[in-house]
Protein backbone atom coordinates (compact mmCIF):
# COMPACT_ATOMS: atom_id res chain seq x y z
CA UNK A 1 0.00 0.00 0.00
CA UNK A 2 1.47 3.07 -0.81
CA UNK A 3 2.59 6.04 1.61
CA UNK A 4 -0.34 8.58 2.56
CA UNK A 5 0.32 12.05 1.36
CA UNK A 6 0.42 13.13 4.81
CA UNK A 7 3.14 10.33 5.81
CA UNK A 8 5.65 11.57 3.04
CA UNK A 9 5.06 15.36 4.19
CA UNK A 10 6.42 13.68 7.68
CA UNK A 11 8.82 11.87 5.69
CA UNK A 12 10.36 15.42 3.81
CA UNK A 13 10.17 17.38 7.42
CA UNK A 14 11.72 14.91 9.14
CA UNK A 15 14.86 14.90 6.75
CA UNK A 16 15.16 18.52 6.86
CA UNK A 17 15.15 19.17 11.17
CA UNK A 18 18.04 15.99 10.61
CA UNK A 19 19.69 17.64 8.40
CA UNK A 20 19.48 20.90 10.17
CA UNK A 21 20.88 19.66 13.75
CA UNK A 22 23.62 17.22 12.11
CA UNK A 23 24.85 20.59 10.14
CA UNK A 24 24.26 22.88 13.64
CA UNK A 25 22.11 25.32 11.64
CA UNK A 26 19.60 24.20 14.91
CA UNK A 27 22.45 24.17 17.87
CA UNK A 28 22.90 21.82 20.42
CA UNK A 29 20.26 22.73 23.84
CA UNK A 30 18.37 25.31 21.39
CA UNK A 31 14.64 25.15 21.51
CA UNK A 32 12.89 23.91 18.54
CA UNK A 33 9.98 26.66 17.60
CA UNK A 34 7.23 24.27 16.15
CA UNK A 35 5.18 27.20 14.37
CA UNK A 36 8.62 28.90 12.96
CA UNK A 37 9.79 24.91 11.82
CA UNK A 38 6.24 24.75 10.04
CA UNK A 39 6.16 28.25 8.28
CA UNK A 40 9.68 27.20 7.27
CA UNK A 41 8.86 23.88 5.32
CA UNK A 42 5.06 25.33 4.57
CA UNK A 43 3.75 22.61 6.50
CA UNK A 44 0.84 22.08 9.18
CA UNK A 45 2.25 21.48 12.54
CA UNK A 46 1.11 17.78 12.29
CA UNK A 47 4.70 16.72 10.30
CA UNK A 48 6.53 19.05 12.38
CA UNK A 49 5.23 17.30 15.76
CA UNK A 50 5.52 13.55 14.44
CA UNK A 51 9.07 14.08 12.43
CA UNK A 52 10.14 15.27 15.84
CA UNK A 53 8.47 12.17 17.77
CA UNK A 54 10.58 10.04 15.85
CA UNK A 55 13.72 12.51 15.82
CA UNK A 56 13.49 11.77 19.79
CA UNK A 57 13.79 8.14 19.54
CA UNK A 58 16.65 8.63 17.64
CA UNK A 59 18.40 10.52 20.18
CA UNK A 60 18.83 13.99 18.70
CA UNK A 61 16.19 15.94 20.43
CA UNK A 62 14.30 15.86 23.56
CA UNK A 63 10.99 17.12 24.20
CA UNK A 64 10.20 18.08 27.43
CA UNK A 65 6.13 18.01 28.59
CA UNK A 66 5.13 22.18 29.12
CA UNK A 67 8.18 23.87 27.89
CA UNK A 68 8.76 22.27 24.07
CA UNK A 69 11.65 20.22 22.30
CA UNK A 70 15.27 21.00 22.65
CA UNK A 71 18.13 19.80 20.34
CA UNK A 72 20.41 17.33 22.73
CA UNK A 73 23.27 18.49 24.26
CA UNK A 74 26.31 16.78 22.49
CA UNK A 75 27.83 15.03 25.87
CA UNK A 76 31.16 13.46 26.34
CA UNK A 77 29.70 10.85 28.40
CA UNK A 78 27.05 10.47 25.91
CA UNK A 79 29.98 9.46 23.13
CA UNK A 80 31.75 7.30 25.09
CA UNK A 81 28.54 5.16 25.97
CA UNK A 82 27.43 5.64 22.17
CA UNK A 83 30.88 4.38 20.80
CA UNK A 84 31.25 1.66 23.05
CA UNK A 85 28.37 -0.18 22.38
CA UNK A 86 28.89 0.09 18.27
CA UNK A 87 32.74 -1.40 18.99
CA UNK A 88 30.50 -4.73 20.77
CA UNK A 89 27.65 -4.83 18.25
CA UNK A 90 29.95 -3.96 15.16
CA UNK A 91 32.05 -6.04 15.59
CA UNK A 92 29.49 -9.04 16.27
CA UNK A 93 27.67 -8.15 13.28
CA UNK A 94 31.24 -8.26 11.09
CA UNK A 95 31.77 -11.38 12.06
CA UNK A 96 28.29 -12.81 11.41
CA UNK A 97 28.53 -10.83 7.72
CA UNK A 98 32.04 -12.53 6.51
CA UNK A 99 30.56 -15.74 5.04
CA UNK A 100 27.65 -14.13 3.50
CA UNK A 101 29.07 -11.06 1.72
CA UNK A 102 28.24 -11.88 -2.17
CA UNK A 103 30.68 -10.84 -5.06
CA UNK A 104 29.08 -8.17 -5.78
CA UNK A 105 29.16 -7.20 -1.91
CA UNK A 106 32.56 -7.17 -2.76
CA UNK A 107 32.34 -4.96 -5.81
CA UNK A 108 30.16 -2.31 -3.93
CA UNK A 109 32.68 -1.91 -0.95
CA UNK A 110 35.44 -1.25 -4.12
CA UNK A 111 33.56 1.49 -5.89
CA UNK A 112 32.60 3.10 -2.15
CA UNK A 113 36.86 2.83 -1.21
CA UNK A 114 37.40 4.35 -4.48
CA UNK A 115 34.74 6.99 -4.00
CA UNK A 116 35.66 7.95 -0.21
CA UNK A 117 39.56 8.57 -1.61
CA UNK A 118 38.46 10.93 -4.06
CA UNK A 119 36.40 12.74 -1.85
CA UNK A 120 39.12 13.08 1.06
CA UNK A 121 41.26 14.49 -1.94
CA UNK A 122 38.05 17.29 -2.10
CA UNK A 123 37.36 17.80 1.29
CA UNK A 124 33.73 16.61 0.94
CA UNK A 125 32.92 16.09 4.61
CA UNK A 126 29.73 15.57 4.11
CA UNK A 127 29.63 13.50 1.35
CA UNK A 128 32.63 11.22 2.70
CA UNK A 129 30.64 10.51 5.82
CA UNK A 130 27.62 9.25 3.55
CA UNK A 131 29.71 6.98 2.06
CA UNK A 132 31.46 5.67 5.02
CA UNK A 133 28.09 4.82 6.47
CA UNK A 134 27.09 3.13 3.02
CA UNK A 135 30.67 1.14 3.40
CA UNK A 136 29.91 -0.30 6.71
CA UNK A 137 26.43 -1.48 6.49
CA UNK A 138 26.99 -3.19 3.07
CA UNK A 139 28.93 -5.36 5.32
CA UNK A 140 26.45 -5.46 8.17
CA UNK A 141 23.68 -5.87 6.32
CA UNK A 142 25.38 -9.48 5.03
CA UNK A 143 24.72 -10.47 8.37
CA UNK A 144 20.83 -11.21 7.95
CA UNK A 145 20.37 -9.67 11.79
CA UNK A 146 17.19 -7.81 11.22
CA UNK A 147 17.15 -6.19 14.88
CA UNK A 148 20.71 -5.90 14.89
CA UNK A 149 21.05 -3.89 12.18
CA UNK A 150 18.08 -1.65 13.57
CA UNK A 151 20.54 -1.24 16.71
CA UNK A 152 23.13 -0.49 14.90
CA UNK A 153 21.58 2.13 12.44
CA UNK A 154 19.96 3.75 15.83
CA UNK A 155 23.54 3.83 17.10
CA UNK A 156 24.69 5.43 14.33
CA UNK A 157 21.99 8.38 14.06
CA UNK A 158 23.03 9.15 17.56
CA UNK A 159 26.67 9.21 16.87
CA UNK A 160 25.78 11.05 13.49
CA UNK A 161 26.98 14.83 15.51
CA UNK A 162 30.11 13.38 17.14
CA UNK A 163 30.96 11.88 13.43
CA UNK A 164 31.31 15.47 12.47
CA UNK A 165 32.89 16.40 15.22
CA UNK A 166 35.98 14.27 15.00
CA UNK A 167 36.57 15.58 11.40
CA UNK A 168 36.87 19.28 13.08
CA UNK A 169 38.63 17.96 15.97
CA UNK A 170 40.87 15.29 14.17
CA UNK A 171 41.77 16.57 10.60
CA UNK A 172 43.93 13.90 9.99
CA UNK A 173 40.92 11.21 11.20
CA UNK A 174 39.90 10.95 7.75
CA UNK A 175 43.11 9.94 5.79
CA UNK A 176 43.26 7.15 8.76
CA UNK A 177 39.87 6.16 8.42
CA UNK A 178 40.91 5.58 4.62
CA UNK A 179 43.99 2.95 5.34
CA UNK A 180 41.05 1.22 8.31
CA UNK A 181 38.50 0.91 5.49
CA UNK A 182 41.44 -0.76 3.01
CA UNK A 183 42.08 -3.53 5.71
CA UNK A 184 38.16 -4.18 6.37
CA UNK A 185 37.64 -4.50 2.62
CA UNK A 186 41.03 -7.20 2.24
CA UNK A 187 39.11 -9.11 5.15
CA UNK A 188 35.70 -9.15 3.21
CA UNK A 189 37.58 -10.22 -0.16
CA UNK A 190 38.68 -13.15 1.70
CA UNK A 191 36.03 -13.98 3.75
CA UNK A 192 37.94 -13.85 6.70
CA UNK A 193 35.70 -13.27 9.52
CA UNK A 194 38.64 -12.78 12.42
CA UNK A 195 40.18 -10.55 10.86
CA UNK A 196 36.95 -8.34 9.59
CA UNK A 197 35.82 -8.34 13.15
CA UNK A 198 38.87 -7.33 14.30
CA UNK A 199 39.35 -4.26 11.96
CA UNK A 200 36.30 -3.02 12.53
CA UNK A 201 36.37 -2.75 16.20
CA UNK A 202 39.98 -1.34 15.86
CA UNK A 203 38.46 1.14 13.44
CA UNK A 204 35.39 2.16 15.91
CA UNK A 205 37.99 2.61 19.34
CA UNK A 206 40.46 4.75 17.51
CA UNK A 207 37.42 7.02 16.72
CA UNK A 208 36.61 6.90 20.27
CA UNK A 209 39.89 7.55 21.65
CA UNK A 210 40.70 10.14 19.29
CA UNK A 211 37.19 11.99 20.17
CA UNK A 212 38.02 10.88 24.05
CA UNK A 213 41.14 13.41 24.30
CA UNK A 214 40.40 16.26 22.44
CA UNK A 215 37.30 16.66 23.96
CA UNK A 216 39.01 16.62 27.08
CA UNK A 217 41.88 18.23 26.41
CA UNK A 218 40.77 20.58 23.26
CA UNK A 219 39.54 23.97 23.66
CA UNK A 220 36.18 22.87 22.08
CA UNK A 221 34.53 25.67 20.98
CA UNK A 222 30.93 26.33 22.90
CA UNK A 223 29.30 26.78 19.34
CA UNK A 224 29.37 22.98 19.41
CA UNK A 225 27.52 22.53 22.76
CA UNK A 226 29.64 20.47 24.04
CA UNK A 227 29.37 19.72 27.75
CA UNK A 228 29.95 16.56 30.01
CA UNK A 229 26.89 14.98 31.08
Amino acid sequence: MPDSPQRTITEQVLVRLRDLILSGGLAPGSRIDQAEMARRFGTSLVPVREALARLQSSGLVRIVPHRGVFVEDLSLDEMIDIYHMREVLEEHAARDAAAHLSDSDIVQLERLVDQMEQLAADGDIAAFLRHTREFHFTIYRAARRRHLLQALQQLWDQSERYRQLQIHLLPGRMREALFENQAILQACRHRDADSLAYMVRYKVHQTTVGLRERMQHASVPVALGLRSA
